[in-house]
């Protein structure tokens, strides 16, 4: 479309073509629309992507608070399970002491004879024991005079 413009004898053509620099000057702001219009979809892909960063640092600290709480919980409860081992193991040694100090005290013996001898019991017969049935109240009423 370019045409040759006379000057003179000469013909020359023009230094450029204006239809050619109006396509370009669209094409240009075309080109400057596609590229904000790209620069603000990344933006909202940037802004998506923070997000999803910050709920997923919010997530980390919370499991990772979750994890320490439960390690400490779980310390405190190992502290607290040895503390009771050793007054376990106090009280078994206590009550091993105080078995083995009865046995060497007590003599079944000696009290069956003073049983026997001083308190005049007897040993019972089938004819001296009374059976009752079990009670619905756990008590049991005396069956009869004891001698």
């Amino acid at each position: 479309m370019t045409r040759d413009v006379l000057y003179g004898d000469v013909a020359f053509r023009p230094y450029f073509n204006m239809q050619k620099f109006e396509n370009s000057i669209y094409n240009r702001t075309t080109a400057r629309e596609k590229r904000i219009r790209t620069r603000r979809k990344l933006r909202v892909i940037d802004k998506l992507l923070f997000f999803i960063v910050i709920v997923m640092a919010l997530l980390f600290l919370a499991l990772a608070s979750a994890v320490l709480y439960r390690s400490i919980t779980i310390s405190s409860k190992n502290n607290e399970i040895k503390k009771l081992e050793t007054i376990l193991q106090r009280k078994v040694y206590d009550n091993n002491n105080v078995v083995s100090s009865l046995k060497t005290e007590m003599k079944f013996d000696d009290i069956k004879m003073k049983a026997y001898m001083e308190l005049n019991m007897i040993t019972p017969t089938e004819k001296n024991i009374i059976r009752f049935d079990k009670s619905d109240n756990g008590f049991v009423r005396q069956y009869e005079n004891i001698r």
